[in-house]
C-alpha cells in the first residue's frame, strides 16, 4: 500500500501571494565522466489569500514513492514547456511522458530492489525496473542506450512525483548522455517559495 503525504499552506501575511513548492533536489551520479547539471521543476503552485480574513488555504496530496520518469519534448520550439502528464501524454500533447516505479537500492548488501530500468529512445519508453547490483547506495539507475545523440535530442530523464489524483510530474531531471547511466537518489522533501510558476516549470533552485 502506497502512503501519502499532505502538505498544507497558509499565508499569514496581510496581502495575497503566489506559492510554489519544489522537491529537495537529488544527487545525480552520472557514471561515464560526464557532469550533472541538475534541473528542478514546480511540483505545484497556487494564489492563497490571507489566512486572517477566511481561513484559505492550499493543500496538496503526494504518494510517497519513488518514480524514475523520462520525458521527451515534441514541440521544443513552442517554448515554456511544463513537464507534467495527467495519463501518459500531456494536455497539449506537447511531451513523450514514461515513468516506472521504482524501489532504490537500502544497502550495500541489498539484492532485492527493484533499482535499475533501462531507457528505450525511440518510441520513448522505461523497461520494467529490475535488480543491479552496483546501484549507488538509496538510488535507482536509469540505463541509457548506445544510440546517436540526435535520439535523445529534447529528452529528460530524472526523479518524478505523483499526486494523490494521479497526475506525475517531473520534479528534477538531467539530460542523457548515450552510452552513460544515471544514479538518482531522491529525497522525499520539499521547498516552498513565493512567486508565479506552473506546475511542472522549470524553477531555479
Amino acid at each position: 500500500m502506497v502512503q501519502e503525504c499532505k502538505i498544507i499552506i497558509r499565508n499569514r501575511s496581510d496581502q495575497a501571494f503566489g506559492f510554489y513548492l519544489f522537491q529537495l533536489q537529488p544527487s545525480y551520479v552520472v557514471l561515464g565522466d560526464v557532469p550533472a547539471i541538475v534541473q528542478s521543476c514546480c511540483v505545484c503552485s497556487g494564489h492563497v489569500a490571507p489566512y486572517n480574513a477566511s481561513g484559505p488555504q492550499l493543500e496538496f496530496a503526494f504518494r510517497e514513492q519513488v518514480l524514475a520518469c523520462a520525458v521527451r519534448e515534441k514541440m521544443a520550439d513552442v517554448g515554456g514547456c511544463r513537464y507534467i502528464s495527467a495519463a501518459g501524454q500531456d494536455e497539449v500533447d506537447a511531451l513523450e511522458f514514461v515513468s516506472q516505479r521504482m524501489v532504490g537500492t537500502q544497502s550495500s548488501a541489498d539484492r532485492v530492489s527493484v533499482n535499475c530500468t533501462h531507457l528505450n529512445a525511440k518510441p520513448l519508453g522505461l523497461s520494467p525496473s529490475a535488480n543491479a547490483s552496483d546501484v549507488t547506495l538509496r538510488s535507482f539507475r536509469i540505463t541509457m542506450p548506445s544510440v546517436s545523440d540526435e535520439d535523445l535530442l529534447s529528452v529528460c530523464c530524472g526523479n518524478a512525483i505523483q499526486h494523490s489524483d494521479g497526475r506525475v510530474v517531473l520534479s528534477s531531471f538531467v539530460r542523457p548522455v548515450a552510452g552513460t547511466q544515471i544514479d538518482c537518489a531522491p529525497l522525499f522533501a520539499f521547498w516552498l517559495s513565493i512567486g508565479s510558476y506552473d506546475e511542472g516549470e522549470v524553477v531555479p533552485y
